[in-house]
């Protein structure tokens, strides 16, 4: 609690106090944020669709390539590549113009059923804004993760779905593609884990939402900001030093983003950097143990394999139990 007074001159003429733990108070942004009750599912694949390959962030080669466009075609689906796909242009595959206008047309290609991703690094962001206006009257599944984050988002926040799951570029684990495919085509329900003594117990629904922590950290205060307003809020990271994580979740919670939440999914915290620092999961239950709702720790989803598909933008339910926790779509 803090005590605020309001003075004129040397009097003091009101005090009152205010719980700094109430989002109406200290985030604007949250207090006039409305929770996105929309969920508009694109169609599932079937064999004979068209799916496309999209270069948003680091650029790749067509060797990179071969083996997930191989194995999309061995699904009997049809693959289209962005024009940009094989662009460079320093770390980027192509200049903003031109992977924009690249994703603007298969944004806008009615047959294209799926988008996936070719990879992850950075240049979502530079993107946006986008047109999503043929998006909306054809949505399709983006599928993709890390940098991708961005672009979930964006649709996210349409009250589109999408899914968090491997690039084509790393369908390397048989776990997570065949798990991608089940989720393409309809046929993925759940994703648990033997509960943890880093899980706290309950049970929720919310949509679900989220993604890499350093990307939608970097969203906020932008027209691209996560709503995550009664939601389940997934998590995962790659590579950071650990005061920057606890940095990152200090900051969803002085905005009240985690205070907003009904429920939080934790994926891969991969190759952290420890340092003098506390270790990552005591990091991440510090901020999360008072909130007072179900917290499932430790699922397979993020940068490590096997990479488990998550549906975005779909209320899901979310139960941790005394030895068994899921998330169900």
């Amino acid at each position: 609690m803090l005590l605020f007074a309001s003075c004129t001159k040397e009097y003091i003429v009101e005090t009152f106090e205010v719980n700094v733990y109430d989002i109406d108070h200290y985030s604007v942004i949250l207090k006039n944020q409305k929770a996105i009750t929309e969920s508009i599912q694109p169609p599932y694949l079937k064999t004979g669709d068209t799916v496309a390959i999209c270069a948003t962030s680091n650029a790749v080669s067509r060797q990179e390539m071969e083996n997930g466009i191989n194995i999309l075609k061995s699904w009997g689906l049809t693959v289209i590549e962005a024009d940009n796909l094989y662009f460079v242009d320093g770390r980027y595959p192509g200049t903003v113009a031109e992977r924009k206008n690249a994703l603007g047309k298969l944004f806008s290609n009615p047959t294209i059923k799926a988008i996936i991703a070719a990879r992850g690094g950075y240049g979502c962001d530079q993107l946006i804004p986008l047109d999503m206006q043929a998006f909306q009257k054809s949505p399709k599944w983006l599928v993709g993760y890390s940098d991708l984050t961005v672009l979930h988002s964006v649709i996210n926040n349409l009250g589109i779905q999408s899914i968090h799951g491997p690039m084509a570029n790393n369908f390397t684990n048989e776990v997570s593609v065949s798990n991608l495919k089940k989720a393409l085509f309809g046929d993925y329900h759940t994703v648990g884990i033997p509960t943890n003594e880093y899980c706290i117990p309950g049970t929720a629904e919310g949509r679900l939402v989220g993604g890499n922590l350093t990307t939608f950290y970097a969203l906020a205060g932008t027209i691209a900001d996560l709503n995550v307003k009664e939601s389940i809020l997934f998590i995962e990271e790659v590579g950071e030093p650990n005061y920057n994580v606890d940095r990152m979740l200090t900051n969803l919670k002085m905005s009240g983003k985690l205070d907003a939440v009904k429920g939080i999914i934790v994926g891969y915290f991969s190759n952290p950097v420890q340092g003098i620092d506390k270790p990552i999961h005591e990091i991440i239950l510090e901020k999360v143990k008072g909130l007072g709702i179900p917290v499932m720790y430790g699922v397979p989803a993020g940068h490590e394999m096997p990479n488990m598909p998550l549906y975005f933008g779909r209320k899901v339910k979310l139960q941790v139990g005394a030895t068994t926790s899921s998330v169900t779509f």
